[in-house]
């Protein structure tokens, strides 16, 4: 494993990523037979399909989990990436215009961002049921794929998931206390959502 350390100041992907792949971005996984994979879902399915080969993270329902990650991909981190970037762009913007900037944030809030995550999360609350994973009885793909939109959500606040969504927020807690998440962010040096921007 090889870290790259974000821009101290603009928190942006080292240049040196782009020696790997054109884009130079993270994350990007290079297999044992050189290929270079960018996109978390598709490195995701990789691993899956390369390292479990007793299926243990197999899915129950495979249109299901399909549709979940396409969620997690497609609807939900774009809508949290938006919200990001507003929160970027207010925070880097110089005076006077920082407060046509908070402005313009508030009202995408109040007209879209505000009732979309609400939809969305009543949404996944609901496909979580009872279950502890997205998955079911187990931890799946879908789980591994929705943990990096709802770490945004949750601790960039977002929404308050332990107060309007105690499922997710269950779900989330029990992602972060498995010993292998645990691995990952040491490995990674971890992450911090909060001083993003």
């Amino acid at each position: 494993m090889v870290l790259y350390s974000r821009g101290a100041k603009d928190k942006r992907a080292p240049k040196e990523l782009e020696s790997i792949h054109p884009l130079g971005r993270s994350p990007t996984f290079v297999t044992s037979d050189g290929r270079v994979l960018i996109e978390s879902l598709t490195i995701t399915t990789y691993l899956l399909k390369t390292y479990d080969t007793r299926g243990k993270f197999a899915a129950e329902d495979w249109i299901r989990e399909d549709t979940l990650r396409s969620f997690a991909g497609a609807t939900i981190f774009p809508l949290a990436s938006l919200e990001m970037l507003f929160d970027i762009a207010e925070k880097n913007t110089p005076w006077p215009f920082s407060f046509i900037m908070k402005r313009v944030k508030k009202g995408f809030d109040n007209f879209f961002s505000n009732a979309e995550f609400k939809k969305d999360l009543l949404y996944l609350e609901g496909e979580l049921g009872d279950a502890e994973w997205f998955n079911g009885k187990d931890l799946g793909m879908a789980d591994f794929v929705m943990s990096w939109p709802m770490d945004v959500i949750a601790i960039r606040g977002y929404a308050n998931l332990e107060k309007d969504y105690p499922k997710l927020h269950a779900w989330r807690n029990r992602v972060h206390e498995r010993p292998a998440w645990k691995q990952a962010l040491e490995k990674g040096n971890e992450y911090d959502l909060e001083q993003l921007g």
